[in-house]
């Protein structure tokens, strides 16, 4: 019997030309999942891939029943996939992660024993291994605009998240921002009264090819995304306020 019997979880991973990781990524995934719960599947995006990603998905999730694999048409880059995915996940808890698995899914327990109690559970980074001292500086940067905007006063947005399905579905969401897509739900969910909770994991350094998140187009649409849900919210307040008395309709 699993850890979390009465848990079940969809989990996506988002895949481009990386296909000397797919097969080990898929075999840890599955390994530490059945240990933990019942019920999950891995959904596998190869985003368009040009490499041999593709076959190497294809022939991984022959071996596991688990795995679902779906091929872009196009490229949608991180943010995209994951907004694509989000409403084909099957299972009541969903996750991501990236395929040079930064964050083990053996240490999961620590963030589903939260479950059914919290509705978003927030895994925060306990240390940055391989981040620049420049990239570090624009991700401080824009955790202290978001926590200063929103209110939300945790250590970090941007890692992996456990969401319970339905704060994934907001049909008002809008970004497809590498750097904000799961922010936004993180942000939506706490505007809407939910319960977030933030537990901290080792973030583990990639083994091999350099990241690409980082680069200024992701944090050119994150900034815009950031300001666009700000206003959204603030405007949305206003207009559910009260009129005071004596005030023209």
């Amino acid at each position: 019997m699993s850890l979390f019997p009465d848990l079940s979880l969809s989990v996506i991973l988002p895949v481009y030309n990386e296909a000397a990781l797919v097969d080990g990524a898929i075999r840890r995934s599955v390994a530490s999942l059945r240990r933990i719960v019942d019920r999950f599947e891995i959904l596998l995006i190869n985003d368009c891939s040009t490499d041999e990603t593709g076959a190497v998905a294809d022939a991984v999730a022959r071996e596991f029943l688990e795995v679902r694999v779906i091929h872009n048409p196009r490229n949608l880059r991180q943010g995209g996939c994951l907004r694509m995915a989000f409403p084909l996940a099957r299972y009541d808890l969903v996750t991501h992660n990236a395929i040079d698995y930064p964050f083990d899914f053996d240490d999961l327990p620590s963030v589903l024993t939260h479950f059914p109690a919290a509705d978003v559970v927030v895994v925060t980074r306990r240390t940055y291994p391989g981040v620049t001292p420049p990239r570090r500086f624009v991700s401080w940067g824009n955790r202290a605009l978001i926590r200063t905007l929103f209110g939300l006063r945790i250590s970090d947005y941007n890692f992996v998240q456990v969401f319970k399905r339905q704060f994934l579905m907001n049909e008002q969401s809008f970004s497809a921002g590498t750097a904000f897509i799961t922010v936004e739900r993180i942000l939506r969910a706490h505007h809407a009264g939910a319960r977030v909770v933030a537990v901290d994991a080792e973030y583990h350094r990639r083994p091999s090819g350099v990241s690409t998140s980082g680069n200024w187009r992701t944090v050119r649409d994150s900034m815009r995304d950031i300001v666009r849900l700000w206003l959204e919210l603030r405007i949305g307040k206003r207009s559910t306020q009260p009129m005071r008395e004596g005030t023209d309709s």
